[in-house]
């Protein structure tokens, strides 16, 4: 009986401990996003960031071709169209890079607005 009761107890304490340290999954998601314009050239892969998904804002998410990740606003012009354009790209390609699986996430990334801004003309 006392084994039992030790049994238990363990178990119990085991839920508690797991119930503290195992409930902060942490997303990686962006904070904040920068209305900076990103050159094609230097964009390889993009997904979308959603709330409803866990994160605090919304964010459409620019993997660069060196794998880091640019945050940019989801709804601004430009971003539509950087998307469209990496849309159409990958509608040409047989797959997608297996370098960019999801188990495998670039670091998040702030870039000096001074580097990137494209002149459009």
């Amino acid at each position: 009986m006392q084994k039992l009761q030790l049994l238990c107890l363990s178990l119990l304490m085991l839920g508690c401990i797991l119930d503290v340290h195992g409930g902060n999954n942490v997303l990686d998601c962006c904070l904040r996003t920068k209305d900076t314009l990103i050159p094609r050239r230097i964009v390889q892969d993009y997904w979308l960031q959603l709330v409803q998904d866990g994160c605090d804002i919304p964010a459409a998410v620019f993997i660069t071709t060196k794998g880091k990740r640019l945050c940019a606003p989801p709804q601004a012009p430009w971003v539509l169209r950087l998307q469209q354009k990496l849309d159409a790209s990958f509608a040409r390609k047989p797959a997608m890079d297996a370098s960019l699986s999801v188990d495998s996430q670039p670091e998040l990334l702030e870039w000096p607005v001074d580097e990137l801004v494209l002149s459009i003309t």
